[in-house]
C-alpha cells in the first residue's frame, strides 16, 4: 500500500507530489534495506513498526529537500 501511495502520487502533476512519490519509494526501499521489514517482505517487523520507519524516512527527506 505504500508503494501504491507513491505511484499515485507519481501521476499527480505538481512537483510536491513528484516530490513526495520520490521520497517515498526511496524510504520503502531503504527502510528495507536498513533490515526492517515487515513478514510480508520476508522480516519480523510488525507493519506499524515499518509503516513508522517509512515515515520518518520520508520526513527527513522532504525536510531535508525543502532547504535545497
Amino acid at each position: 500500500m505504500i508503494l501504491a501511495a507513491a505511484a499515485l502520487l507519481s501521476h499527480i502533476p505538481d512537483q510536491r507530489a513528484a516530490n513526495a512519490s520520490r521520497a517515498i519509494y526511496g524510504s520503502a526501499l531503504e527502510t528495507v534495506f536498513a533490515g526492517t521489514a515487515a513478514s510480508d517482505l520476508g522480516g519480523h517487523a510488525s507493519t506499524t513498526d515499518f509503516t513508522n520507519a517509512v515515515v520518518m524516512k520520508v520526513k527527513s527527506k522532504l525536510d531535508v529537500w525543502a532547504t535545497l
